[in-house]
């Protein structure tokens, strides 16, 4: 893969094409959205949105993971681009986009076998395993693939949640000036869904916050 070639392609066939509109970024940014997000290089964001640069503020993480607040490691990585997103930059909406086919759900669903070769991959996606226990407690019946899609939805709408356990994220959820949303995106098909409130998925977030607040119990 010759990078130097895509970078000269860059500046001729993309920036001095559209250098109107890099020039109304040159001095700030002013992102209507955080997108939040896996690493996985089949989401491109901005395709996917049809946003221009300067559009969207993002972070990109295996499996798309919020740390809860006020947990032993909460990774402030994460946090701080949050913070920075929804205090400085006042971005009106947050989203978490699952996907289809996630490498990171799928390693949770046998974490135990990447814990020697990826050790912080694997330390990274525990903080979502009781969202695997809870799916393959409550759906038995389904087999690994279709339990791995459950886990993929889940994941996204628990993030949801998760962020909602900002103190400055809440605040402006309930004073209406900042929107959280969930997405669930089928690289199979291009369909990007919008969660919408799920009663199913709402008792199964419970259930899980349960689990966690158990096992801090039983830890202190």
């Amino acid at each position: 893969m010759d990078l130097s070639t895509r970078l000269k392609q860059f500046k001729e066939t993309e920036y001095d094409i559209n250098k109107e509109k890099y020039d109304k970024i040159i001095a700030s940014q002013n992102p209507h959205t955080l997108f939040i997000t896996c690493s996985d290089s089949r989401i491109d964001v901005e395709k996917i949105l049809q946003a221009d640069p300067g559009e969207i503020f993002h972070i990109r993480n295996i499996a798309n993971i919020v740390p809860r607040d006020k947990e032993p490691d909460n990774h402030p990585s994460v946090i701080s681009a949050i913070e920075y997103a929804v205090k400085v930059l006042g971005v009106e909406n947050i989203v978490v986009c699952g996907h289809s086919n996630c490498g990171g759900c799928a390693a949770m669903m046998h974490v135990q076998d990447y814990e020697e070769k990826l050790p912080y991959t694997s330390e990274w996606i525990r903080q979502s395993i009781l969202i695997r226990d809870c799916i393959k407690d409550n759906y038995p019946e389904l087999s690994e693939t279709e339990q791995l899609v459950k886990l993929e939805k889940l994941n996204m709408v628990q993030q949801l949640d998760n962020l909602m356990t900002y103190d400055f994220v809440e605040e402006k959820v309930n004073a209406g000036t900042l929107k959280l949303l969930g997405l669930y995106f089928d690289i199979s098909t291009g369909i990007v869904s919008e969660y919408v409130f799920d009663e199913e998925m709402d008792d199964l977030v419970k259930e899980i916050i349960r689990r966690r607040e158990n096992n801090f119990r039983q830890k202190k």
